[in-house]
């Protein structure tokens, strides 16, 4: 059978990895000479408690090849082919870190993906993966669903400044929106593995109006979450919101872990989704 892999960005809680049988990779997040696996030293709630009182900015790092090599012999060693599903190659070396461990590993029944995304947009790819394999499919045809997907797995969101990814070095063709007016909001995504200015809000709730608007301007569809990064009454009020609109979609709440976080800081809310 084939088994999905993924890295900790895609925000998937643990009981989505379970019930999926998806393999979870950590990046990690250092503050100082002190290192913390994305979501299992450290959760999101604890990451920005943290960034609020640490005098230094936090950095991150992609898995090693040797945390993939792992990932992939232990699965292997167990009779399963691989298709690994990952955070976009523009802002990591998290896909190279697993192409040169698949090398190493299997490379013939190993495949690696590049999601050009993050968050539960990464997450939505690794479940239909994940799916698509439980459906009996091959490693090629798990991975050739995965790549079809790619340009359909969306990301919309606002945050309080763009200082954070600025200072993380992640900021992307979004430079364009910097030296806005005080307290304007941008509005972003992530197009083509990098992130990409939509605009800006001249307050919170316009941001968020906004938002709700370039989401219903896409039709059909298949998954839908809010993600958030310390913002959950936004997030719950977003879903709510939309709610009405999807009555035949679950509407996840994603809360994105300290390696995303360190990038968006505090405040982040916004909606991934696919697609048909």
């Amino acid at each position: 059978m084939v088994r999905i892999v993924t890295d900790s960005t895609a925000d998937l809680t643990s009981a989505q990895q379970r019930s999926a049988g998806i393999t979870v990779v950590p990046l990690n997040v250092h503050f100082g000479d002190q290192v913390f696996r994305d979501r299992v030293d450290l959760t999101g709630a604890e990451f920005f408690e943290k960034l609020k009182s640490s005098s230094q900015h936090p950095r991150t790092s992609q898995p090693s090849v040797g945390a993939f090599e792992e990932a992939f012999r232990a699965l292997r060693s167990d009779g399963h082919e691989v298709a690994a599903v990952l955070l976009s190659a523009k802002v990591s070396g998290t896909y190279n870190s697993a192409l040169m461990a698949a090398r190493s590993v299997d490379q013939d029944h190993i495949e690696v993906i590049d999601s050009e995304s993050a968050s539960m947009a990464l997450g939505f790819l690794a479940l239909e993966g994940a799916e698509k394999a439980k459906a009996g499919a091959s490693l090629k045809e798990v991975a050739a669903h995965v790549r079809a997907l790619v340009p359909k797995a969306k990301i919309l969101a606002t945050m309080d400044s763009l200082t954070y990814l600025e200072r993380g070095g992640r900021i992307g063709k979004a430079r364009a929106l910097l030296g806005s007016l005080l307290n304007v909001k941008p509005l972003i995504t992530v197009q083509d593995g990098e992130v990409v200015p939509l605009g800006r809000a001249r307050s919170w709730p316009q941001a968020l109006d906004r938002l709700v608007e370039m989401l219903e301007r896409d039709s059909n569809l298949t998954r839908l979450a809010v993600l958030h990064g310390a913002a959950d009454t936004d997030a719950q009020q977003l879903r709510a919101r939309v709610a009405p609109r999807y009555p035949g979609l679950e509407i996840h709440l994603a809360e994105i872990g300290p390696v995303l976080g360190t990038y968006t800081g505090p405040g982040v809310v916004g909606f991934t989704y696919l697609i048909a």
